[in-house]
């Protein structure tokens, strides 16, 4: 009996330390933004209080606020590097392209080292992408892995994606491969396969995705990818098994209140690859108009493309 009243209380004390972090966690974004108003009108008006509450406003998506804060801690400190990153970002977000331009241009001149300024590069390549500029970006993404070739993950996927837009695919596996080698990036390994099968290396791609199929739990994007590699390669019966089993899978994974927008791209793309292009434009609508980003749309944009051009 005390053994059950003693588990009894643990688990409740735990409860209540759960829902309070929970409470917590909720409030947290809030609450720092108001300890960091009332330091700042203390006369703790820094450079470095202004950034962090910038971020909390991001944080709350209030924009217009954080941009306010960051040119505050910019006035304060022209040389935070941080904060104009950050203001970079914003003013690109907002369509600002020229700020934005000069911006990530005044992050390079402050870099310090090798990596710093290879940084700021990809940065600035980030915003000229953005501005409908892919020419001029690709020369700064591409300085930046000259200067310091170790890069993160998201500097192969912008040269990558860059590459796409220049319409050079054929060089897109590689700087996926060596990505995913220098890092072990799962996101890079299966962007390094996405591609194989863009540029139709189909043999070298299916024995990846095979040992994913057997070893896998969740198999429909893995599935979709053995459809793309099965249709190049003429096998269209086994091909439709496949995107059907991936739909039935997707179907079941979806949340109807609260979607993942990549299961939704997938879901649009094996609709698109069975003809079904009504449907599949459904999809590629809605997941538009919940803001998904281009990366998440361009597949799918690109099969309808290209199954109503033929």
């Amino acid at each position: 009996m005390h053994k059950i009243l003693f588990r009894i209380h643990v688990f409740s004390f735990l409860f209540f330390v759960a829902l309070g972090s929970l409470a917590t966690s909720h409030h947290d974004t809030k609450t720092l933004i108001k300890n960091l108003t009332k330091r700042i009108e203390s006369g703790e008006s820094t450079a470095e209080n202004y950034y962090k509450r910038a971020i909390e406003y991001r944080v709350l998506g209030q924009i217009k606020e954080a941009e306010k804060d960051l040119k505050m801690a910019l006035e304060r400190n022209v040389n935070f590097t941080v904060a104009r990153r950050e203001m970079t970002r914003i003013l690109s977000k907002k369509g600002k392209h020229k700020q934005a331009i000069l911006c990530a241009e005044k992050v390079i001149i402050n870099a310090l080292t090798k990596r710093e300024k290879s940084s700021a590069m990809i940065l600035l390549a980030e915003v000229l992408s953005n501005a409908g500029e892919p020419s001029e970006a690709i020369k700064y993404s591409s300085a930046a892995f000259e200067l310091y070739p170790n890069g993160k993950i998201e500097w192969y996927l912008l040269h990558a994606r860059l590459l796409r837009e220049m319409k050079r695919d054929g060089e897109r596996p590689e700087t996926l491969h060596t990505g995913y080698q220098a890092t072990g990036s799962i996101v890079l390994r299966n962007a390094w396969i996405d591609s194989l099968l863009e540029c139709h290396q189909y043999e070298t791609a299916l024995p990846i995705i095979e040992k994913e199929l057997l070893e896998s739990r969740l198999k429909s994007s893995w599935r979709l990818r053995r459809a793309k590699a099965y249709i190049g390669t003429g096998k269209v019966n086994a091909a439709m098994k496949d995107l059907r089993m991936c739909l039935k899978e997707l179907n079941q994974r979806i949340h109807p209140r609260n979607p993942d927008m990549t299961l939704i791209a997938d879901r649009g793309l094996a609709h698109a690859l069975l003809g079904n292009i009504n449907t599949a434009k459904n999809d590629l609508t809605h997941l538009v108009q919940i803001g998904a980003d281009k990366w998440i749309t361009a597949s799918l944009q690109k099969a309808i493309n290209s199954i109503e051009n033929q």
